[in-house]
Order: C-alpha cells, then sequence, then structure tokens
C-alpha cells in the first residue's frame, strides 16, 4: 500500500485544531506547571539563573541517570489518556471526524537516556504517528512511524533514507524530547539546532508536549529568540499545561 493512500491526509482539518482552544476541559488532569509541578517535583541545585546553556548540558550530562521502566510506563499512561481526551474533544467539535483531525502525531524514537514512547505507538496505533530523519545535510525530514528502518548514529532507529516525507502541515500535535524544561515552556535540546528548527515549522496552533522525567523539571532555563516553548510538559507525574511566567 502506498503511504499517501494510507494516510489521506486532509491539510485544511490540520489547520482548525486551535478550535481547541475554546473546548471544555479534557478529562485528563490539565493544569498549570507553575501550581502542580513545583509541588511534586524536587527541585536539584541547578546552575546559577545566567548560566549559559552549554553549562547547564554540561551540568545535566553529569547527572544522567538510565530511565526507570516503571517511570516511563506511568508517563505514556498519561500521554495516552491526554491524546484519548484530545480525540473525544475533536470529535465532539466536528461530529465524529478522525481523531486529531486526520493529522500525525509526531514523536521520537528514544537515546538510551530519553523515555522511550513506543508503548504509547504500541496502544494508539503505529499509522497514527510520525517521526524524524536526520539526513546527511539539512533539516530534519518527516515520515511515517511505520516502515522500514537504518540505525541512527546516536542508537536510535529512523527512517530509510528513500522512506515516504511527510510536511508539517500533517502534524496536529507533537511529542517534544529534551535535555530538560523550564516551567514557561522553555526546552534545552543538545545543541545541535535540529529540533529547535523542526518545531519552528510546524502549524503554530499545534500542541507542542514536551517530555521529560520530573527532576528534569526546573524553574528557569537559559532562553533565546529562536526558541519555540512548549505548550504543555508531560512528566511520570501527568500532563499540565504551560503558563508562561507561571501564570502572572
Amino acid at each position: 500500500m502506498h503511504h499517501g493512500e494510507l494516510f489521506d491526509i486532509e491539510p485544511h482539518r490540520v489547520q482548525s485544531l486551535d478550535a481547541l482552544a475554546d473546548a471544555p476541559p479534557l478529562a485528563a488532569p490539565v493544569q498549570s506547571v507553575a501550581s502542580a509541578a513545583s509541588s511534586v517535583c524536587e527541585v536539584r541545585e541547578p546552575p546559577t539563573p545566567g548560566a549559559s546553556k552549554d553549562t547547564w548540558r554540561r551540568w545535566l550530562r553529569d547527572r544522567q541517570t538510565q530511565v526507570d521502566p516503571g517511570t516511563a510506563a506511568t508517563l505514556v499512561a498519561s500521554l495516552h489518556r491526554f491524546i484519548e481526551s484530545v480525540d473525544v474533544t475533536w470529535n465532539d467539535r466536528v461530529g465524529g471526524a478522525p481523531s486529531l483531525g486526520n493529522g500525525l502525531i509526531l514523536f521520537y524514537r528514544a537515546m538510551p537516556q530519553e523515555l522511550s514512547l513506543d508503548g504509547l505507538a504500541d496502544a494508539l496505533g503505529w499509522q497514527r504517528f510520525a517521526v524524524t530523519r536526520t539526513p546527511l545535510n539539512g533539516p530534519l525530514t518527516l515520515h511515517p512511524a511505520i516502515g522500514a528502518t537504518e540505525q541512527h548514529r546516536f542508537g536510535f532507529p529512523q527512517p530509510i533514507a528513500d522512506a515516504f516525507e511527510l510536511q508539517p502541515h500533517h502534524i496536529t500535535l507533537a511529542l517534544v524530547p529534551g535535555m530538560a524544561f523550564d516551567r514557561d515552556g522553555t526546552r534545552l535540546g543538545h545543541g545541535a539546532g535540529y529540533f529547535d528548527e523542526l518545531l519552528a515549522r510546524l502549524p503554530a496552533e499545534s500542541p507542542r508536549i514536551g517530555i521529560a522525567r520530573c527532576e528534569l523539571i526546573f524553574d528557569r532555563l537559559p532562553a533565546e529568540a529562536h526558541d519555540v516553548p512548549m505548550t504543555h510538559l508531560a512528566t511520570e507525574d501527568g500532563v499540565v499545561a504551560v503558563e508562561p511566567n507561571g501564570g502572572q
């Protein structure tokens, strides 16, 4: 089966996800990061607020630990409930349309120190997901999560070079990896800039959910003008909506 036939993507439906902004509260617990995460996340002594991104990255790499399978399973369960709630809200608004308006969920294949979301794809169906490929030159490309893969140089599977290519407007929700996040939704990546560039190309109305263990959520991280903030954060304690500046 040709991938284009499989997805039958309607870009005009993807563009209308902002209708969810006026939707009733989702069944999953969505609350401000300032009020929720600060009360449950143990805060370790981080670099000073004015420290550079490179300083933060060195500090975090020195403290990397293996991901506990139970933590990953709890986070995946929270994401599953959240996405099902969005599906229900979407379907109520548009009269039983396909989940998330025929769009795809961008996620990632995890490196050893990252939380794996493969269980979420197992639960919802891999055909609902898109992943990235790192080409020899140029920006990240988008591809269906199903299909042949090869090994990325960092050890995770990625689509092969001639895999069917998707476009940014096909994405209605993004699950975003990061070394750390702050309570305003700022993301700290590994420094190559690949994901920042990709996030800037996605539809502005598509929710961007930062994925991290609770211990990797901080009060404030260094930010630059080109950084694309998250709209939500997902940890083992649930999925919470970001309120920039703590909702002030």
